[in-house]
C-alpha cells in the first residue's frame, strides 16, 4: 500500500503509486508513517532521487518526511525550490529568475522562502 508522501500540483499529499522523478521535503511531517501535517518550515526544496550515494531513512521520528514529486512541473507548482547542494545549477537559474521577478540584483534563500503564494497548502 502506497503512503501518503507523493505531491500533486496543488500540493496536496496524496497516496498514488505513481512512478516519481524527484523527491523534497518540507520538515519533520508524520507520526510513524503516517503524514499528520501539510508542512513545517519554509525550506520547501526539489532534490534528486540521489546524490552522491546518500541514503537518507524515510519515517524517522523528528528528522524530515521524504515527499515524492512525478515531475519537477509538479513540484515547482506545488511551490517548491530546487535544492541548493544536490542541484546546485537549477537553484541558480531559479534565483536568476527569481531576481528578475523581484526586481532585485541576488534574492537569499531566505527571501526566496518566505515568499508570498508558496504556501498553498489548505490547513
Amino acid at each position: 500500500m502506497p503512503y501518503r508522501n507523493r505531491v500533486t500540483p496543488g500540493g496536496d499529499n496524496v497516496a498514488t503509486s505513481l512512478r516519481v522523478a524527484w523527491r523534497g521535503n518540507r520538515g519533520p511531517l508524520h507520526t510513524g508513517t503516517d503524514v499528520v501535517r501539510p508542512y513545517r518550515g519554509k525550506g520547501w526544496v526539489i532534490c534528486a532521487l540521489e546524490f552522491n550515494d546518500r541514503y537518507e531513512p524515510q519515517w524517522v521520528p523528528g528528522r524530515l518526511t521524504w515527499l515524492f514529486f512525478r515531475c519537477e512541473a509538479v513540484a515547482l507548482a506545488a511551490g517548491h525550490r530546487p535544492c541548493s547542494e544536490c542541484r546546485h545549477g537549477d537553484y541558480t537559474a531559479y534565483r536568476q529568475a527569481r531576481a528578475a521577478c523581484l526586481e532585485t540584483s541576488r534574492p537569499s534563500v531566505q527571501l526566496i522562502n518566505s515568499q508570498p503564494g508558496r504556501r498553498r497548502q489548505r490547513r
